[in-house]
Order: C-alpha cells, then sequence, then structure tokens
C-alpha cells in the first residue's frame, strides 16, 4: 500500500514561477493527515516491492514572473531585485528522483521518494535554483486493529511573488516531523491520533521573522458503513519563530498557537457521484498584543461526479481561514469555488482542466508584509481567477509527456496587488529503471 504523500499544494504555492491559488476543490493535506488517512481510501492498493529510478525535463514560460501590475514598467527601481532583471521568462527544469517501496514485514512497509530539480532561469539568472520534494515514511501494522506511520518530509523552493515588498530570492525550506496511530475498534468504528513537528525556514534576511519551529498533535474518531463516513477531529499547533520582530520602537516575537476542530463527512449519494465534506472551527491567538488574533468558521464540500469509466467532474467550494506561506502574519479569509472536468481518453492520454475563483478578504492586525496596516488604511480584499488546462501522454509504461497551459490574475482595492500571469510549459520523464509494480506504472 503507498498513499499519496507528496504536498503539492505546498509546492505550488511557493514555486517562484508559479501564481497557483492554495485553495483547491480538494481539500489540502499536510503531512499528518496524509498519515491519518483513513482505511477506506486505501482499499484496494496492492504491496509489492518496487524501486523507480527516473529522470526528467520540463520546459517552462512565464509572461510575469514577478507578479507585478502593469503600471510597474522599470523593473530595476524594485528592492532587492537582481541586475537586468525581466518581467517575462523561460525556465529548464531538470529532474532526477526515485519512488520506492520496501515491504519489511507482515502490514510493514519502507516508503522512499525523492525528487531534486535544477531550475535554470534564462533571463533572470540570480533566481536559478536547487529545489526538492522528498518524503521518507514507515508504516506498520499489528494485528487487525492497529497500524499507523513515521517519517519525514522535505520540501525546499523558491520562495514566490505574490504578497512581497523584497524580491531578492527568497529559498523556503520546510521539514515535517509526523507520527500517527490508528485503532480500529470494530468493523466500523476507529479512532486515531497523531503529532505533527514543522520546521520552516527562509533565506532572505529581510523576512527572518517568518522562522519559525511549530509542534502540534491531532485527536479523532470515525464511523464508516460502506464506504461512507462521517467523523470529527481536532488539532492543536503550537508555534514559536527563532527571531524578533521591530515595529516601530517595539519589539515582539510572532508566535501563535492555534485550534481547529472539524467534521467530517463522505458519503456516496449515488453509485457515480460521491460527496466529500468538512466544517468546523479555527482559532488562532498571537500572544503579542501588535498582531491581531482571529477566529473563524471553516468548511469545504465537493461533489465528484463519474458519469461514465472515462469522465469525472468535480465542483469544490470553501471557507478557509489562511496565512501566506511566506508570511504568517499576512492571513486572510478566503471563499472560493473550482470546477475540475476530467476526460480519460484512453489509457494513454488523460485531459484535465481547472477553472477556480476566490475571493480573499484580509483581517485583523497585520503590521508586517506588504499590506502593513500604517502604510494601508483600508481593508484588503482581493479576487483571484485562474485557469488551466493540461494533458498527461505515456506512450509507455516508461515514459510520460505532459503539457501545461494555465492563466491567473488578481484584481484588488489595492491598485499595487493587481497581475495577470501566463504559464506554459512542456514535460518529459523516463524511468530508466523500474523493478517490480508501483501504483503509478
Amino acid at each position: 500500500m503507498k498513499i499519496p504523500t507528496k504536498n503539492i499544494a505546498f509546492a505550488a504555492v511557493l514555486t517562484g514561477s508559479t501564481s497557483v491559488s492554495m485553495a483547491a476543490a480538494v481539500e489540502f493535506r499536510d503531512a499528518l493527515d496524509l498519515a491519518l488517512v483513513p482505511p477506506e481510501e486505501v482499499q484496494g492498493v496492492e504491496r509489492t516491492d518496487y524501486l523507480t529510478l527516473l529522470v526528467g525535463d520540463t520546459f517552462l514560460y512565464d509572461n510575469n514572473i514577478y507578479l507585478l501590475p502593469r503600471s510597474v514598467v522599470d523593473l530595476t527601481a524594485l528592492p532587492g531585485i537582481g541586475s537586468n532583471p525581466n518581467r517575462k521568462d523561460y525556465i529548464d527544469r531538470v529532474t532526477g528522483g526515485l519512488d520506492a517501496q520496501w515491504l519489511t514485514g507482515a502490514r510493514q512497509s519502507l516508503d522512499v521518494d525523492l525528487d531534486v530539480d535544477y531550475n535554470r532561469y534564462f533571463r533572470n539568472q540570480d533566481l536559478s535554483n536547487v529545489s526538492s520534494n522528498d518524503r521518507v515514511a514507515w508504516n506498520w501494522g499489528l494485528g487487525d486493529a492497529l497500524s499507523g506511520a513515521v517519517g519525514v518530509d522535505y520540501v525546499r523552493l523558491l520562495g514566490g511573488y505574490a504578497n512581497i515588498q523584497v524580491y531578492s530570492p527568497d529559498i523556503v525550506s520546510r521539514s515535517d516531523y509526523f507520527a500517527s496511530l490508528r485503532y480500529q475498534v470494530g468493523p466500523r468504528w476507529g479512532v486515531f491520533g497523531g503529532l505533527l513537528g514543522t520546521e520552516y525556514s527562509v533565506s532572505g534576511t529581510d523576512v527572518s521573522f517568518n522562522n519559525s519551529k511549530s509542534g502540534g498533535l491531532e485527536a479523532g474518531a470515525d464511523y464508516t458503513v460502506e464506504g461512507n463516513r462521517i467523523g470529527f477531529d481536532y488539532r492543536y499547533n503550537d508555534s514559536r519563530a527563532g527571531n524578533a520582530v521591530q515595529l516601530g520602537n517595539v519589539e515582539f516575537d510572532p508566535d501563535y498557537r492555534e485550534e481547529r476542530a472539524r467534521v467530517l463527512v463522505r458519503y456516496a449519494l449515488t453509485e457515480k457521484t460521491t460527496f466529500d465534506g468538512s466544517a468546523g472551527y479555527l482559532k488562532r491567538d498571537y500572544p503579542s498584543t501588535a498582531i491581531g488574533s482571529f477566529t473563524g468558521e471553516i468548511w469545504r464540500a465537493s461533489l465528484q461526479w463519474q458519469p461514465t469509466p472515462k469522465t469525472q467532474l468535480l465542483l469544490g467550494a470553501w471557507q478557509q481561514l489562511n496565512a501566506d506561506l511566506t508570511s504568517q502574519t499576512d492571513y486572510f479569509r478566503d471563499r472560493g469555488v473550482s470546477l475540475t472536468p476530467q476526460w480519460t481518453a484512453s489509457e494513454k492520454i488523460t485531459f484535465t482542466a481547472t477553472i477556480s475563483h476566490d475571493i480573499d478578504n484580509y483581517i485583523g492586525t497585520n503590521p508586517l508584509g506588504p499590506t502593513a496596516v500604517q502604510t494601508i488604511p483600508q481593508a484588503r480584499q482581493d479576487k483571484l481567477t485562474s485557469e488551466n488546462l493540461g494533458v498527461h501522454y505515456t506512450p509507455t509504461r516508461a515514459i510520460a509527456l505532459t503539457a501545461n497551459v494555465s492563466h491567473a490574475s488578481r484584481d484588488s482595492n489595492i491598485s499595487q496587488f493587481h497581475y495577470n500571469d501566463v504559464q506554459a510549459s512542456v514535460g518529459v520523464t523516463y524511468k530508466f529503471f523500474r523493478y517490480g509494480v508501483s501504483p503509478d506504472n
């Protein structure tokens, strides 16, 4: 059994040449959420030994690397930007990776998933970087009732430019250490819990206040019958910053404590239609009065309809309280909807499209980042719209070809946050060594 593991949402947001919204129809899951995936989501996946070694190359074009409004003409005047900056750029991403699973005993396995990229920027050469997206996990089971996972996720990427004031390259690194435990009380009732430790750091000295370490715990229970699930979970997180922030004549630490409680539902309405949703409450407290605490309702719902074996449609809607990943005090209420149709034309070709729209209302007191209250008197509201079209083609088991084109725009009542961005990419992946049969083969 191999559970989907990669922290793709985090990766997409932080990539310097990407302006994809964090929100999606399918709820974002961090390392602990993935480790707590209920058994019905991985039933039927055969457990085998396998090892895949791969290389790849992706060529990308981005017409607004720094996500700037059209009114910005002289890029050289932007703080921290490199020499000879250019709004448009081409990026060549060379990838090497390893994907493996070793069965170490009955209901025991070691999963290793490693990917390293060299990202070469042709015009803004100071943005060239090495990124990585890796995971190592030991999945274990004891008898029929106990199971869990222990492991680490690591992501290293170029920070994005959606909400920044200084345009120098900023390498963002995040390590997640997790442990989970699930006890199946009977065929229908289960209780679960886990621990999550996170280390987050940025290379930019001007935003070093975002360096932090956090520890969290989660507990919950669920009831499952014939694939339908109802449950609840509670998570507590304690985040401590390593560097103090100077605001005027006041120095403070941007630490925070966060609580989240949710009800979880998964229900098959028909043989072809499934509803998946969650609803709850989130509360974040900053001990320092210089940063405003916030609370609010959170919910997410998705409806998956598969009218034919080769077509499916995913409709999503949500309200979340989020913080920009490169500025933990730059937080907002995000409401959005998305539509994702998919067509599997054959065993070798799949077409996917996504249309999404978000409305972000920035809330509380934000003394840091580009929406600082001392410089912007009115409350900030952004409207983000994105469209994406992609095709995945596998002419052989060893070769995969991809092509994507996307457009993203942000309208804001603060003119400096307007932007339009068009991206396009083509890529090839070659699995030059394959032992066993992986879920992706």
